[in-house]
């Protein structure tokens, strides 16, 4: 905040130039000084714009994803325009994006003052002293009970949540009559019923991703976390077994591809209608709009084997050695709660803050992760996963 206090901003006026020497003067501020509440001229607005560019940084924020890009670089000029506090928005490609900011903050290098992570890695940030506690409610400004879960650890609410992923299911209008109510009926109505002549695949997910497969065997694992750092997947052998026996009959039906498939192949096969249903993540629902489909939370396997899906809270974090924490926290509340309404049209992700009047799409996608089963964030969960893949892949 002081580097930005001592900057001179400049901007043109009418019948001269304007310096603007104020302390934190921001985009509002520039409105009241060109008259009465009006808006700045075109060159003012210009010179503004100039001088955000040009201002040097007070924050620095990291990330990986690169779908929230234009979300982060709108809420740190949103959060410029505000407070005048100018957050540097960098977007990090490494293979240990965890490490790479443990290695720049103990070599008091280019380190992030804040960053996202997804939930299952708090554990991991959080062993390497680089998360500060959140000392805002979430709750109150009507987070989802499992984004807060996900952003607790040992009891501390670290994390300040942001968005989600969990797997929902899509079908075509045109063929199913009613929402199928399990995977079996799914496959009983398709014998009984002629598929349109292009149709290729019944049923699509990408097999071989865990995130994807975790519904066939949810019923039978329970996650356990007995003492901190410690995780006790605990499998009810019966079920687990009738889970993978009926997993593998059911593949006769669907006929995945899965040397091909992916995320992405799927939303393409359903909208051209060679797909009939698919499991796909929230985060990709954007990319049906337009588009005349229906969509259900993830149905049960057949009549006694239910299906959970899994789910991953994104959040973000304050880096504990920032000497910026405060004006990071500040920040971060920002993104993640003021923020939250613009989410959705920036990024195609979904907020944890559910809109005031959620249309059905966001309302059944809310309401899939609410009842979600959330990733640990245990160091040693990654093994589970590992395991998961492992296993499905014998069956392809």
């Amino acid at each position: 905040m002081e580097a930005l206090q001592k900057k001179l901003l400049s901007a043109a006026a009418i019948g001269g130039v304007l310096v603007l020497a104020a302390v934190g003067v921001t985009k509002s501020g520039l409105h009241d000084i060109m008259g009465k509440g009006g808006e700045p001229s075109t060159d003012t607005e210009a010179a503004y714009d100039e001088a955000y560019q040009s201002a040097a940084a007070d924050v620095v924020f990291w990330y990986e994803d690169e779908s929230y890009t234009k979300f982060f670089e709108e809420a740190a000029r949103a959060y410029f325009d505000k407070t005048g506090v100018k957050v540097a928005v960098q977007c990090q490609s490494v293979p240990d994006y965890i490490g790479a900011i443990y290695d720049e903050t103990m070599q008091d290098g280019a380190f992030p003052d804040v960053y996202l992570i997804s939930g299952d890695n708090l554990e991991e940030a959080y062993r390497y002293g680089l998360v500060s506690v959140n000392e805002n409610d979430v709750s109150a400004a009507r987070a989802a009970k499992n984004a807060v879960t996900a952003s607790t650890y040992q009891g501390k609410l670290l994390g300040y949540p942001l968005s989600f992923h969990t797997c929902v299911f899509v079908y075509q209008n045109g063929y199913f009559e009613t929402a199928p109510d399990s995977l079996q009926a799914l496959i009983d109505y398709s014998d009984a019923n002629e598929p349109p002549e292009n149709v290729s695949y019944l049923l699509e997910w990408d097999v071989n991703d865990a995130f994807y497969d975790f519904p066939f065997i949810s019923n039978s694992v329970t996650f356990e976390k007995t003492e901190a750092e410690k995780l006790n997947v605990i499998y009810n052998e019966e079920l687990y077994q009738q889970d993978l026996a009926y997993f593998e009959k059911i593949l006769e039906s669907f006929s995945v591809d899965a040397q091909t498939v992916s995320e992405e192949s799927i939303i393409e096969n359903f909208l051209g209608g060679r797909t009939l249903s698919a499991m796909i993540d929230t985060s990709s629902l954007y990319r049906l709009e337009g588009y005349e489909y229906s969509l259900m939370q993830i149905p049960d396997l057949n009549d006694t084997l239910p299906a959970d899906p899994c789910a991953i809270t994104d959040m973000l974090v304050v880096n504990d050695f920032s000497e910026k924490g405060e004006e990071a926290a500040d920040f971060a509340y920002f993104a993640t709660v003021t923020m939250a309404g613009e989410l959705h049209d920036l990024s195609g992700h979904y907020s944890v803050i559910p809109s005031a009047e959620p249309d059905w799409v966001e309302q059944v996608a809310f309401d899939a992760y609410e009842s979600a089963v959330l990733v640990s964030d245990s160091v040693d969960a990654k093994d589970f996963w590992v395991s998961l893949e492992e296993t499905i892949s014998k069956y392809f």
